[in-house]
């Protein structure tokens, strides 16, 4: 992994083999030379799904009146940037995330490009702070008073929150979340294109035209019941461009069985994104953000 100032505490915190073990599991660096025996056992032997994923309920009493706990997040994140575009927010009490990314072709109208995300997701969080939050009607109402403050630019954004047992979205363009249980991917968002390279958007005022909109009426929105253990990963395409389904399993499964906080795995992850955005055929140089959250027991 890079040593980027962001992610410098998590390779000080974890197994000093984890990083080439990550390479070795994601076939990053090895593709000219073999991998080492050692380096290869120990990561083999961290693809396997998580002893405590089948273990990670609370046994109820059928006797009992009592309602099972309650379930909350703990998240953690981390943000490279390159174009400096993105933006996000986190509230664990409230059990909500929001990340935007602003669309980089507006550069071009000599206005700040990440202007209406950072706008945008300042919005939302003042928005989630005062009420429970639902991620549609929380877009909307982030989206209007983006507007209203002439922030130029455009932005895709993504918003979940946790209701209950069950963690419901909102999102607009190809920033996304995806869910994992048991080291697998069981729910994940499907980017909205335009075309090719051309995400549905959100846009503000200045010399953007706010008629390029897509609007929050796209917004693709729905819900999944969720449980004590599931991992919840949200982040821009800076992320999941470089970062595949497969890769995104490998490093939770991986980060679970070692016992790495949100924190932690959300370092890594950037951290895979970036190496992977920087090879010649098969990256996207970009912004990266990511947002790992752990759902669990508000007894935990």
């Amino acid at each position: 992994m890079e040593k980027l100032p962001q992610i410098k505490q998590t390779l000080s915190e974890i197994d000093g083999r984890v990083p080439a073990a990550l390479r070795a599991a994601l076939r990053i660096g090895y593709s000219s030379s073999p991998v080492p025996a050692d380096i290869a056992s120990f990561a083999a032997s961290l693809q396997q799904p998580p002893a405590t994923a089948a273990a990670a309920t609370h046994d109820v009493d059928p006797n009992s009146a009592a309602p099972p706990p309650a379930l909350r997040i703990r998240y953690g994140s981390c943000y490279l940037p390159l174009h400096d575009h993105d933006a996000h927010f986190g509230l664990a009490d409230a059990g909500v995330l929001g990340v935007a990314d602003g669309v980089g072709v507006y550069a071009r109208f000599r206005v700040d490009a990440g202007a209406f995300a950072r706008v945008l997701m300042a919005s939302a969080l003042a928005g989630a702070a005062v009420e429970p939050a639902c991620p549609r009607a929380l877009l909307a109402a982030a989206y209007e008073r983006a507007v209203a403050s002439g922030a130029p630019g455009a932005s895709t954004a993504v918003i979940v929150s946790l209701a209950g047992d069950a963690l419901r979205w909102a999102y607009v363009g190809d920033s996304g979340f995806a869910v994992l249980r048991g080291g697998r991917i069981v729910c994940r968002s499907e980017p909205q294109q335009r075309s090719f390279n051309s995400p549905c958007r959100l846009s503000g005022g200045g010399e953007v035209p706010n008629g390029d909109s897509d609007g929050v009426a796209v917004a693709r929105v729905g819900e999944v019941a969720v449980r004590d253990g599931d991992v919840v990963v949200v982040g821009t395409d800076g992320l999941f461009d470089n970062v595949r389904d497969e890769q995104l399993e490998v490093v939770v499964r991986m980060g679970t069985r070692l016992g790495f906080s949100a924190k932690n795995m959300a370092d890594i992850l950037a951290g895979v994104a970036f190496e992977t955005s920087r090879r010649i055929l098969m990256g996207k140089p970009d912004d990266i953000t990511v947002l790992v959250a752990f759902i669990v027991h508000s007894d935990s």
